[in-house]
């Protein structure tokens, strides 16, 4: 070969090298930077743009709400204003929502310790897929509540989930710069009291022993200087449990989400740069060559609910509509949801206690909603400095909470109060989603995943994501997909197996498995799986709601003759779905390698299709 041809070749693949470098960039310039917020136990009618998409108002049926940052992003972006979550507790909720999976796929019911170490059915999760398939940066700061136990922060051997975490409360409440964090005291014998230490803007640190008689013990002064409205069962001197209201004692950008939304924003404020982050780390800000993942777990309006000052003095005065709870409405609670009721009733607090306990509630989501408008500017002026596209994803609480409703404040249960938890997305791209926009289909909180690995330039509809249980919100929002006929849900933490599917008109529920207790062990895991499809009605403690004569979900007609043909189609579709379509069971353990169960006798039951009788609607 002679020297031309040699160099003509060489400067050939030169120039391909050249090109499929600068196609790379390109590529990786249109990546999107994406914010994820999540809420945490946030009720839908906390949002005043919510009310008005659901029901013309601003107020929220109890009374006054205030969200004006989350109002402008409706404005900005598209609202799915039907979006129900899976799972209405903390960990399992944000588990699907990382995987995209519902819970019966995964096998994380609850608040179980679990490493997938081992498992075939498991899948990576969306930071993960993000990082390693696409070259994202990803970011996590505040509540993150998944229980997973294989990554290097809890002594696995692979990567964190997130490559950049900037902290929770522990954290954060080391440097004095939150408002309350539990404290467990350890002994040799291992751990013992958890007590609360509240954090005052004046530098005072107060002790509420867990044992009211321990030393030390500021309970009485924590009570005169924040007006605590704690839980209590009747008859309870002690009122040792959540805190349900009361006024923060720290300043807003000292709580606990003040500082989640300082360490974001100083982050995003250092690009490229090293610095010193709150808590006295050195970090190094975002690569302004990678595209960004940031999540933030705000822990508004969660327990303890203590709004700062500011905000609750905006709230103290008005007249909030408590929601009533009669005996006849106990008495039609299966026994799942009467164990709930022992665990979670309020309906013997006083009038003055559940109307702080509300106004408090909404008091704080207010506080929250101005957190929220400071980490999406944030967000949207570092993508625009950056000249790179963005998309916002907020999700209005991992679950909801009730307010008395059924007599009852608490999550955890099939009523709306618990599942509904409407998403906004807002992007650089209007064609995607559009400004104004509100979809009334039913969306999912196992949609979210499938959305940011498709805003990512990822095919989803490839072979390697047909696991996937959810649908690109993107293609939700266009009308380019099926819509479902109805959601599922399976709530199981204290009230036990349980499983619900709703339609636009009707809601059931059922007991799913045969044991009693919310926790998956190696006698239960895997047995009997079709116990529910052969079991009496009366054993499947069934719950029927007619939404359309009853959207307060008040009245239990499972035993009504007349809505049998409607049970009967609803049973049928929810046992095939959670029961024998990809039912995974398995008794976790933190050290992984445990024996999975599959039950698949209804493969592709799920397909979001139902067709339902008439039913003859008597007066």
């Amino acid at each position: 070969m002679n020297n031309s041809c040699y160099l003509h070749r060489i400067r050939l693949f030169v120039s391909v090298l050249i090109m499929l470098l600068v196609s790379a960039r390109s590529f990786a310039d249109e990546l999107p930077n994406v914010l994820w917020i999540v809420t945490d136990d946030q009720r839908v009618d906390s949002i005043v743009a919510f009310n008005q998409m659901r029901h013309g108002t601003s107020d929220s049926p109890l009374g006054h709400v205030l969200s004006p940052n989350v109002d402008r992003l409706a404005k900005m972006g598209t609202t799915f204003i039907n979006t129900f979550n899976q799972n209405p507790g903390c960990a399992p909720s944000r588990t699907l929502m990382h995987t995209g999976r519902y819970s019966h796929r995964t096998g994380v019911y609850g608040f179980e310790y679990y490493n997938p170490v081992g498992q075939d059915h498991w899948r990576p999760m969306v930071p993960e897929i993000l990082r390693d398939k696409v070259g994202y940066q990803t970011l996590a700061v505040g509540k993150l509540g998944i229980r997973a136990q294989h990554f290097a922060t809890k002594g696995g051997s692979i990567p964190p989930l997130y490559q950049t975490n900037l902290g929770y409360r522990k954290e954060f409440a080391a440097k004095g710069l939150v408002d309350w964090n539990p404290e467990t005291k350890w002994t040799k014998a291992g751990p013992g009291p958890k007590n609360e230490m509240f954090y005052f803007a004046d530098g005072t640190q107060l002790i509420w022993p867990e044992i009211p008689d321990a030393t030390p013990n500021d309970r009485t002064e924590i009570l005169r200087r924040l007006d605590l409205l704690r839980e209590y069962a009747p008859g309870d001197e002690h009122q040792n449990g959540g805190i349900l209201g009361g006024v923060n004692p720290q300043t807003g950008d000292r709580t606990r989400d003040g500082s989640f939304t300082g360490a974001l924003l100083d982050h995003l404020a250092h690009p490229g740069s090293q610095y010193t982050d709150m808590l006295g780390r050195k970090q190094r800000g975002p690569d302004n060559d990678k595209p960004l993942f940031a999540y933030v777990g705000y822990e508004f309006p969660h327990t303890p609910v203590l709004p700062p000052a500011e905000f609750r003095e905006k709230f103290q005065e008005l007249k909030y509509e408590i929601p009533t709870f009669t005996d006849e409405e106990l008495a039609s609670f299966p026994p799942q949801l009467v164990k709930l009721y022992k665990n979670s009733q309020s309906n013997h607090f006083t009038d003055d206690e559940k109307h702080q306990m509300i106004a408090d509630y909404y008091a704080f989501c207010a506080f929250g909603d101005s957190l929220v408008g400071q980490a999406v500017d944030g967000f949207i002026e570092f993508s625009k400095n950056q000249k790179r596209p963005w998309m916002v994803l907020y999700v209005c609480g991992d679950h909801g909470w009730r307010l008395n409703e059924h007599g009852m404040v608490s999550k955890f249960s099939h009523y709306d109060t618990d599942l509904h938890n409407p998403i906004i997305v807002v992007s650089s791209d209007k064609r995607q989603f559009p400004a104004g926009k509100v979809v009334k289909d039913f969306t999912c909180f196992v949609d979210m995943a499938p959305t940011f690995l498709a805003a990512a330039g990822i095919d989803i509809s490839s072979p390697d994501y047909q696991y996937l249980d959810g649908r690109d919100l993107a293609k939700t929002a266009a009308g380019t997909v099926q819509p479902r006929d109805y959601i599922i849900a399976e709530p199981t933490w204290v009230i036990g197996p349980r499983a619900v599917i709703r339609t636009k008109d009707y809601k059931f529920a059922m007991k799913i498995r045969p044991r009693t207790g919310h926790t998956m062990t190696t006698a239960t895991a895997g047995k009997d799986f079709k116990w529910a499809i052969t079991a009496e009605l009366k054993d499947i403690e069934p719950t029927l709601f007619d939404l359309s004569k009853d959207p307060g979900e008040v009245n239990n007609v499972a035993f009504d003759e007349r809505y049998r043909p409607v049970l009967d189609v609803l049973r049928t579709k929810l046992q095939d779905i959670v029961l024998g379509d990809g039912r995974v069971e398995v008794a976790w353990t933190k050290q992984g390698r445990d024996t999975a169960h599959l039950s698949n006798y209804a493969s592709g039951a799920n397909d979001g299709r139902i067709e339902l009788p008439e039913t003859i609607r008597t007066k």
